[in-house]
Parts: C-alpha cells; sequence; structure tokens
C-alpha cells in the first residue's frame, strides 16, 4: 500500500478534466484525488502536531519537498545553535540567571532538532 501511495507523490499532478471529458477521465481524476488524500492523511498522521499545523494546507508533493529542504536547513541551524552555545561566555557584569536561561534555550531548541547533549559534556576529564 505505501508503494502505492508513494507512486501519487512521484507522479505528476493529474489536471482538472474539462466538461467534455469522459466518463473515464474524470472517475480516473476522483481516484488521483482520493488517492491524493490517504497520502496526505499519512503523511500527517506521522508528523507532530506543530508541523501538522505547518502543512495542513499543502497537497503531499509540496509537503516531501519542504520536509527535504527542512532537513538542509537543521543541520545549518544545529551547527550555528552549538557554535553558539560553546562559544559562550558569561560577561562579567552579567546577570548569571540570564545566562543560565539563555543557554537552557539553546539547549532545549538543539533537542528539538536532534542533537542531544549527553553526559560526558558536562563532566570535567582528569
Amino acid at each position: 500500500m505505501h508503494e502505492k501511495l508513494i507512486d501519487v507523490i512521484d507522479k505528476p499532478h493529474v489536471p482538472e478534466p474539462s466538461n467534455n471529458d469522459d466518463t473515464e477521465t474524470i472517475s480516473a481524476y476522483k481516484k488521483y484525488l482520493e488517492d491524493l488524500m490517504s497520502t496526505k492523511c499519512l503523511i500527517l498522521a506521522s508528523m507532530s502536531s506543530e508541523l501538522q499545523r505547518q502543512h495542513e494546507d499543502m497537497d503531499p508533493t509540496d509537503i516531501i519537498a519542504h520536509l527535504k529542504m527542512y532537513g538542509t536547513q537543521s543541520r545549518t541551524t544545529r551547527y550555528q545553535l552549538s557554535k553558539t552555545l560553546f562559544r559562550s561566555m558569561l560577561n562579567v557584569n552579567a546577570q548569571v540567571g540570564l545566562y543560565v536561561l539563555k543557554m537552557i534555550s539553546l539547549m532545549v531548541q538543539l533537542e528539538k532538532l536532534g542533537y542531544k547533549l549527553r553526559k560526558e559534556l558536562s563532566q570535567e576529564s582528569d
């Protein structure tokens, strides 16, 4: 079944039939729309609710293209966040609380992108 749904994403968009088209063309178009909706539902069901809201108005081919682009961006974003985290230093007159909140925020953002900081980073080596 999944292969059938992948075909829906990979094949080109089926144009909407005109009034002059025969019933076979119209039924093929209706079948395409049903397959498209099934594919979209399956894709959305596999996402977090936040991603679902972002993609609910897209068709499956646009969702896949956007997610591929997001994957590339997330690596760049993850690099930028980790660079900011590891290069951060507390200024002499700065408040410690605000600095800690900033560090926690960076770590949470990294975890959302799939990069979890391990315990080894928090322990000093002898």
